[in-house]
């Protein structure tokens, strides 16, 4: 059943984005999985998501799509550049909605030996949670510099341990569930990665502050970098 489902879904892509789209597909998320022995590229479509019930949440959270690996680096990179080295070495990096921790895992590549404290995951669904610490099991540079809770992402406040944060989000959950993450992170310094930013126009409710913004030929190479409650970098 679910190998028809990819099946179909790989010609419905195929018929509405090219040929082109495969190879993107594959240079920006089967190759990572190559390289490093995990299983992070395949989608996961919300029913087929191990999560028990209906509640708001739970309705309002969507599937899971493996981050590009190029989006990662580029938006993490913009972060780290509006916060400054050293304020960034010592904020911590949170992927809300994690899934199988393909973001959290370029970041651990990249930059979790020089960071202050590890980076977390949050995923509400335990399936996918069980399949991220895997993935950062066969990752040395991810052992012990990442951390993934199965938990409601508005409970983030919980695993926070630095005063400054930056928080991944790939269009992972929308509504009432944003607006209540979003409250919680009204008195907290972030910078805010936001994948595929379906409903942008609520930052701006939150009085954020736009810095980098990229329309991509898919939803996952269209992004917007911003930030709130940060103090100018002292020179």
């Amino acid at each position: 059943m679910h190998i028809m489902r990819k099946l179909v879904y790989a010609v419905k892509m195929l018929r509405e984005r090219g040929i082109g789209f495969f190879w993107t597909y594959f240079v920006e998320s089967v190759w990572f999985d190559l390289r490093h022995g995990t299983r992070t590229f395949a989608r996961v479509p919300k029913d087929e998501q191990a999560i028990n019930g209906s509640n708001t949440e739970v309705d309002e959270g969507l599937l899971y799509v493996a981050s590009f690996t190029s989006v990662t680096r580029k938006t993490v990179a913009l972060a780290r550049k509006i916060l400054g080295p050293a304020r960034f070495s010592q904020a911590q990096f949170f992927d809300l909605g994690c899934g199988k921790g393909k973001a959290l895992l370029v970041f651990a590549e990249l930059y979790g030996a020089k960071q202050a404290h590890s980076a977390i995951g949050i995923e509400y669904d335990p399936d996918l949670t069980k399949r991220a610490i895997e993935n950062i099991e066969k990752c040395d540079f991810a052992k012990g510099r990442v951390d993934v809770f199965t938990d409601s992402a508005v409970n983030l406040r919980e695993y926070a341990q630095s005063q400054t944060l930056v928080i991944y989000l790939y269009n992972s959950f929308q509504g009432e569930t944003l607006r209540s993450v979003l409250d919680v992170l009204r008195d907290i310094p972030h910078v805010l990665i936001y994948v595929d930013p379906a409903e942008r126009e609520v930052l701006s409710e939150y009085d954020y502050q736009f810095h980098y913004d990229a329309k991509g030929r898919y939803n996952a190479d269209t992004w917007l970098v911003a930030s709130s409650g940060l103090e100018p970098e002292p020179h």
